[in-house]
């Protein structure tokens, strides 16, 4: 599933590409999308394109002036593409599930698993997710430590959780306690000061770096042009069980937690 890294991505590249185009025609290929709210895209002007936790949004102006918001949700297997008008719109594309054209182009969702989700509404904080946003100002050391509090949830767990921070998925969070040296079963509120001050720089950093080099790529993401992500190359735990830590040389060992891999150092991560 594309993560904060991959949907700011997306979300930056489209600001400089679609804003300020009026949309022309919503089509709708796949039915499961269909909703009677899309038909309020019409002749809407987009304002700006941004990324709320793991969605991109839409701002848009009808031709009254009203404005309401369009929140993609890609989930396992959604693109957002780009396709400018010298390409046919998503023809080129196998999975289409949705076009938007546009007054130059067109987006397509393409999504071969069929679980993206469009929302339309006319509150940004319908598509707002209640978790915290990790690279604003309002990510303050003192909100972490807050958010914590005394749960004994453990914390790759916690760090996936919506409610708390919005954005962070699976890849992202063993990078993130492998950057702040703390191991993924340690009890969320169980952290000193001094752990929950690396938590919190480890956080900012790595979402930082990952979006440098455009997301992770492993096998279905791909950028807004269709390229795919360059942080995997820096990955230093997730995917990578068995291999050598690339700080200490001790083997990376994975574990199977809420249903998902994680990944940690035992070494580096006590």
């Amino acid at each position: 599933m594309p993560e904060l890294p991959e949907v700011e991505t997306i979300a930056r590249q489209l600001e400089l590409l679609v804003a300020g185009h009026r949309v022309r025609r919503l089509e709708i290929v796949d039915p499961k999308l269909a909703s009677p709210a899309l038909k309020l895209l019409r002749n809407c002007r987009i304002s700006q394109v941004m990324r709320l936790g793991k969605q991109v949004v839409f701002e848009l102006s009808d031709l009254k002036g009203r404005r309401l918001w369009l929140a993609v949700h890609l989930r396992m297997s959604g693109r957002l593409l780009w396709v400018p008008d010298t390409l046919k719109e998503g023809a080129e594309h196998r999975y289409v599930r949705a076009r938007i054209v546009l007054e130059r182009g067109a987006l397509v969702l393409d999504d071969p698993r069929r679980f993206a989700v469009l929302t339309v509404s006319r509150a940004v904080s319908d598509v707002t997710p209640p978790g915290v946003e990790p690279l604003r100002t309002e990510f303050t050391l003192r909100r972490l430590a807050e958010l914590l509090g005394e749960t004994r949830q453990p914390l790759k767990l916690w760090l996936l959780r919506q409610d708390r921070l919005a954005g962070i998925g699976n890849i992202y969070a063993s990078e993130i306690l492998f950057a702040a040296r703390i191991h993924p079963r340690r009890p969320a509120g169980s952290l000193s000061a001094e752990e929950t001050t690396r938590l919190q720089r480890a956080i900012r950093h790595v979402l930082r770096q990952a979006i440098a080099h455009c997301g992770t790529t492993f096998s279905e993401f791909l950028d807004a042009r269709g390229r795919e992500g360059g942080f995997g190359r820096f990955l230093k735990v997730y995917g990578r069980g068995g291999q050598p830590c690339l700080s200490c040389g001790a083997a990376i060992e994975r574990e199977v937690q809420g249903q998902r891999s994680t990944y940690f150092c035992p070494h580096c991560q006590r």
